[in-house]
């Protein structure tokens, strides 16, 4: 990975309210021409999820859902709507609860709070409407990333985003769900200051998503697209969010 010097982040502006059945990639590339903004060889389009969420369809209205008595005691522990609590149920597995949190693994491997179904932004101000996550925020990535180099004629990486807390730490970040052309991690032996040999694991596309989510915001901000250049990574053609998920036997938060 070569060593980047700067970095620079521009929003892609102007991008609609995503509805379900649109061609994001297609949408993405619109907005972008009107804009006049350049895009180059390396760039790595950061793309948050709620928008590739509803792209997709995977949208619940809140009022379809009728929650089993497993849903009804948690939502009595955590204070929650028993029909969130249904899907949170329907779609991961609970880890931990103290109450408050709760903390489960999804289909794909992902540990979050809620299994990263929330309902903001999902184009109901009521509330009366759940966005899940993708299916499967790998493959979303790769068309995405198909549809812009097929468009523009340019090599880009694509990284889906979403906003997630961390362990030990209070606040949420912007971190990777989902990936294309970029590799999850930056590995390989380098010589530090004083020398010694190391191997350093760096999770380069979850710094990328935390850059852009400065950018993006979480409410009303309106800027769900961010095209970071500068960034030395590695392609890769293979790539997964698996690849970045620490397994189960490994991880010391569980044990």
């Amino acid at each position: 990975m070569k060593k980047p010097k700067f970095l620079s982040l521009q929003v892609v502006e102007n991008i609609p309210f995503v509805k379900a059945g649109d061609d994001l990639g297609a949408v993405i590339v619109d907005c972008i021409k009107r804009q006049n903004l350049s895009v180059l060889d390396g760039d790595v389009f950061v793309v948050a999820q709620k928008i590739v969420s509803r792209a997709e369809n995977m949208i619940v209205p809140l009022n379809s859902i009728t929650p089993t008595a497993e849903a009804n005691e948690l939502a009595e522990k955590t204070s929650r709507d028993p029909r969130l609590c249904q899907l949170i149920l329907d779609h991961s597995k609970v880890l931990y609860c103290n109450g408050r949190a709760v903390i489960t693994e999804d289909r794909l491997g992902i540990v979050s709070t809620s299994a990263g179904i929330d309902r903001s932004n999902s184009g109901s101000q009521e509330g009366e409407t759940a966005i899940l996550l993708p299916e499967d925020p790998n493959l979303s990535a790769r068309r995405i990333r198909e549809t812009v180099k097929k468009l523009l004629e340019v090599n880009i990486a694509v990284v889906i985003s979403d906003s997630l807390g961390r362990p030990w730490r209070k606040g949420s970040v912007g971190m990777t769900i989902g990936l294309a052309g970029i590799s999850a991690l930056e590995t390989g032996q380098k010589i530090d200051l004083s020398g010694r040999k190391i191997n350093p694991e760096i999770a380069l596309v979850d710094e990328i998503a935390a850059a852009a989510s400065i950018l993006m915001g979480q409410a009303d901000e309106g800027y769900p697209v961010i095209v970071v250049r500068g960034v030395g990574f590695t392609p890769s053609e293979e790539v997964k969010i698996q690849d970045l998920l620490r397994p189960a036997a490994e991880d010391q938060v569980w044990e």
